[in-house]
């Protein structure tokens, strides 16, 4: 007997010393298979008046098929965050957490209400909630600190998962250069809210209102900063550093030549560095593109044509410059206009100003030379509706008896 109690005597000394050997290794050094996870990324906000919420789940992530316990305790920021409770997410399970205001420490010690109960894993158990400081306040994991995790009382590694600011997305294709339009945008909430105003500072003297916006930069760094406001009346700043290189700027003229029953296009376009290296000419017909500096081109039939030309310098960056042209005798543009489309790209709807009276036709058409919208218009200010088309790009034409004025616009 004494033998029999002797073994089981050194059996649990062997056990207790490999626990207490876990339980003090650093936690860098800790196996990640038991992982409790606080996802402040599902955290849901509220408010009662003026006073606002958080409330997040805790995961028990692991393989373990038969946990019957966890605990865990934390110190968390004080001018951010004051503890309000914790809630059981499954029945059978009981949660105790206590909040220490003499050392400011939040434990929990959950387990079943039966000896034989198994605690869920893998899924939200419990939920722990939180009064906000005011209605801004944005938690992250750093928040939490001196953090203590438990499963089944041994220890185990944990995760604050917290949604990180968003950057300002850009949706034109690098290289960015100068003469191009470069566009931003951002998402439509911030920290769960959603956005109502947006204020874009470009850093070179332009500024913008809406979601997606564009302006173009000269060559060199900058620093494009976001403001926006929450429906909670927050405001908070994002910025976005960008380089351009310095481009092209593309340009011609066409001369019809009656002999040759051709329109003869001279390349204009200029470079303040490097060498332009490629043209591309699309006359607007079903004829391929072209690739020399100074082409001729003869139309089949008759009628007025959107002809762009492309250039490429020798560090990538590219600028197009189109304009229409009749098949004999020429460019039609009113020149002396002075008009604007924006914003450009549109959600749903953007504006043509004029800086003269304009009377006329306005027409929407496909890239291919469908009429899709066309209507009289009269004034120096025309609204085009774009809401109940599809996202792409199209050409919005002003035409009268002098001519035409065109933009390439892009709906989102």
């Amino acid at each position: 007997m004494k033998k029999i109690l002797f073994i089981i005597l050194s059996i649990c000394i062997s056990q207790l010393a490999h626990s207490q050997n876990f339980l003090q290794k650093p936690h860098h050094e800790k196996a990640l298979i038991d992982t409790m996870i606080f996802d402040i990324n599902q955290a849901v906000y509220s408010n009662v008046g003026s006073q606002y919420y958080i409330e997040f789940p805790v995961i028990l992530q692991t393989t373990s098929t038969n946990l019957t316990s966890f605990d865990f305790w934390f110190n968390f920021d004080q001018s951010k965050l004051t503890y309000q409770s914790t809630t059981a997410l499954f029945s059978g399970l009981d949660a105790f957490s206590f909040f220490n205001s003499a050392t400011l420490v939040l434990s929990n010690t959950s387990s079943g209400t039966s000896l034989t109960y198994i605690i869920p894993t893998n899924v939200p158990v419990i939920k722990l909630k939180f009064a906000l400081a005011n209605a801004c306040t944005q938690i992250t994991g750093a928040d939490f600190y001196s953090i203590n995790t438990l499963f089944d009382g041994f220890e185990s590694s944990y995760k604050f998962e917290a949604p990180t600011q968003q950057p300002i997305q850009l949706l034109s294709a690098n290289p960015l250069c100068t003469h191009n339009d470069i566009v931003f945008t951002y998402p439509s909430t911030f920290n769960g809210s959603a956005i109502t105003t947006y204020a874009w500072d470009f850093g070179n003297g332009d500024v913008g209102n809406s979601q997606t916006d564009t302006t173009q930069f000269t060559a060199g760094a900058h620093t494009v900063s976001l403001t926006v406001t929450t429906a909670d009346g927050c405001t908070n700043t994002i910025t976005k550093d960008v380089t351009a290189l310095e481009g092209p700027n593309a340009a011609f003229s066409a001369v019809y030549n009656a002999g040759l029953n051709a329109q003869v296009f001279t390349d204009e376009s200029t470079i303040l560095t490097g060498n332009i290296n490629q043209y591309e000419w699309s006359y607007g017909d079903a004829s391929p593109n072209e690739f020399i500096q100074n082409p001729m081109h003869s139309y089949q039939n008759a009628g007025s044509y959107v002809v762009t030309l492309t250039v490429t310098s020798d560090n990538g960056c590219s600028n197009s410059y189109d304009s229409i042209v009749s098949s004999s005798d020429g460019i039609f543009e009113l020149d002396f206009y002075s008009m604007t489309l924006s914003p450009n790209p549109s959600m749903n709807n953007c504006q043509i100003v004029s800086d003269k009276f304009f009377s006329g036709t306005m027409t929407i058409e496909s890239l291919n030379g469908a009429v899709i919208f066309d209507k009289k218009v009269q004034g120096t200010q025309f609204n085009v509706d774009l809401a109940s088309f599809s996202n792409g790009t199209y050409l919005v034409k002003l035409s009268n008896n002098a001519g035409n004025k065109r933009f390439k616009v892009i709906k989102l």
